[in-house]
């Protein structure tokens, strides 16, 4: 039997279509923002076209019915809302909200425009204090203590503005660790315990404070700088990184601040500032101040010691220059043709060094004396030392004293010195009798002498170490006496040339210098020279050297 119901998929799909219509159109709404739309708007449909579909599926109008009372459900609610709706308390609420937006942003401008003044203040301050700084610092590096002087201008400058009874400022020493006082000023009671045995009187302890110097951990001083962050002490009492050394009223510990000099986050030193106890402590502003102070003091300090370390090395180059040039002109210009015997020699100074120093002294019938010398230190102190070594011994070897004896004179002349500037120096002594082809050799410190023996074509050091020149005028040297045959070599170097670093860090070495020696012993004296300083040259390439190089070669004929 047909009925109605057999006609119902049509309807419902028509309902389903136009329900879809509706969501498609609030979307649209929504997009366009053209109305208020709420969400109901799009659940109520969506469920009319879910009912529809469900029904034409399975048959029933049970689904479609009960889909469209839940969205006749779902619109109510809405519709008592928007039909009891009063447009006047809505926009007095809307107003209210508006004026609380207002007055929140009101607020936090003038919270951001505080803020903004404050930061200016503050920027203003530190503009103020660098300007200041940075024009002083500009007197300071023609001084003598330049930088001891420019801290206690520093020292005067924080003290005044933080009102503090004293200030103290340390400079770190990175080779023993620690913090040495470079200034102090006013009353400082020390916050550290001071040694057992000194008196607890205000000369002493100020003394001590004065040039006493700091591990990095293990006292408030290191502490405080190894962690690298301001501190504001207000009751000394009550911290236990202060230690009390009363009871005298002057060893009593009041309010501190502590705040690190720091250049790129790495701590270079430390500025301490007291206020005795019973006075009004340190405030967050003298605290802030101090900071600013503190920072500036880094940056004025750094132009100060980039300065003094180009004064410096444009000094010690200019000594260099002239050190170099002596050097060369105390060099034999020309080898002296000596029966019987060949000599070949090189000697490769280095910049500012001028440390080596070799001769040939033809002076008597039956002595010709070889000198190698290697004088410590660098520039007009090594040249210094190398004038007196040349004149002693040029003295020296007219006399018929042994090699060692005259070396033995020499280091007393030597040891006799009392100037500040290193006096040591190792030498190599070499007397050849031409006539007998006797040789005497003498050595202080690591100079090697090496004999090559042309009987059994080997190579061998003849030498040993000993106590250098000018380090005790007691030293005692000793000879070592040998016959030559023709065609026996003596070679003599400085340990710059054994020690010539190639770009892997390793050194030329005895060995290298061996090799090419035995490669070459049918060579002339010069050729052989010649020929190290080849090999020296491949071997090092263009890798800075340290220490000037030098070869003498001796031959007999």
């Amino acid at each position: 039997m047909i009925t109605i119901d057999n006609f119902i998929n049509p309807p419902l799909l028509v309902s389903a279509i136009i329900a879809l219509l509706i969501v498609v159109f609030c979307i649209i709404i929504k997009l366009r923002n053209t109305a208020n739309i709420s969400f109901i708007y799009f659940i109520s449909p969506l469920v009319l076209i879910a009912g529809s579909i469900i029904s034409m599926i399975k048959g029933p109008n049970f689904y479609f019915v009960a889909s469209l009372i839940i969205s006749e459900l779902l619109l109510i609610p809405l519709l008592v809302v928007k039909a009891f709706d009063n447009p006047k308390k809505r926009e007095a609420k809307k107003a209210a909200k508006l004026l609380a937006d207002r007055e929140n942003s009101i607020a936090t401008n003038e919270l951001a425009q505080a803020a903004i003044a404050e930061i200016k203040a503050k920027s203003e301050k530190t503009l103020e204090v660098n300007k200041d700084l940075i024009s002083k610092v500009s007197n300071y590096f023609n001084n003598e203590n330049s930088i001891e002087s420019f801290l206690e201008y520093c020292n005067k400058m924080i003290t005044e503005k933080t009102s503090a009874d004293g200030c103290v400022i340390l400079l770190a020493d990175g080779d023993d660790n620690s913090l040495a006082v470079k200034s102090l000023m006013g009353s400082f009671p020390p916050p550290y315990k001071l040694p057992e045995d000194l008196p607890h009187k205000p000369i002493r302890v100020e003394t001590n404070l004065r040039f006493a110097s700091f591990p990095f951990s293990g006292n408030i001083f290191g502490d405080i700088f190894t962690e690298g962050e301001p501190t504001l002490i207000t009751d000394s009492v009550k911290d236990p990184r202060v230690y009390q050394n009363g009871p005298e009223e002057f060893l009593s510990c009041g309010s501190y601040i502590f705040v690190p000099i720091k250049q790129q986050e790495r701590s270079i030193g430390l500025i301490g500032l007291s206020i005795l106890p019973g006075k009004t402590p340190f405030s967050k502003e003298d605290f802030e101040n101090a900071i600013i102070m503190t920072d500036a003091i880094a940056s004025a300090i750094k132009p100060l010691y980039s300065f003094l370390a180009y004064a410096e090395k444009s000094e010690l180059s200019k000594d260099g220059i002239i050190a170099t040039k002596y050097q060369k002109d105390m060099l034999p210009a020309k080898l002296p043709v000596i029966d019987k015997l060949q000599i070949g020699c090189f000697s490769n100074p280095v910049e500012n060094v001028c440390g080596d120093y070799y001769d040939v002294l033809v002076s008597r019938k039956d002595r010709v004396s070889f000198v190698m010398a290697d004088v410590a230190g660098k520039g007009m102190n090594s040249l210094v030392v190398m004038i007196m070594i040349r004149a002693i011994l040029r003295l020296s070897v007219n006399t018929a004293q042994s090699a060692s004896t005259i070396l033995s004179w020499a280091n007393r002349g030597i040891c006799l010195e009392s100037s500040k500037i290193d006096h040591f120096a190792s030498v190599a002594l070499i007397n050849y009798n031409s006539t007998t082809k006797e040789a005497q050799i003498s050595t202080c410190g690591n100079n090697p002498v090496f004999l090559y023996s042309v009987s059994n074509k080997q190579l061998s050091q003849i030498s040993t170490p000993s106590e250098p020149m000018g380090v005790d005028k007691e030293a005692v040297y000793s000879d070592i006496n040998i016959t030559l045959n023709s065609g026996d070599i003596l070679v003599t170097c400085t340990d710059g040339l054994l020690e010539s670093l190639n770009e892997n860090g390793v050194q030329y070495s005895t060995e290298s210098l061996k090799k090419v020696l035995l490669q070459n012993s049918n060579a002339s004296a010069k050729d052989i020279s010649n020929r190290v300083k080849d090999d020296l040259r491949r071997y090092s390439e263009n890798i800075q050297q340290y220490d000037d190089q030098s070869l003498l070669v001796i031959k007999i004929q």
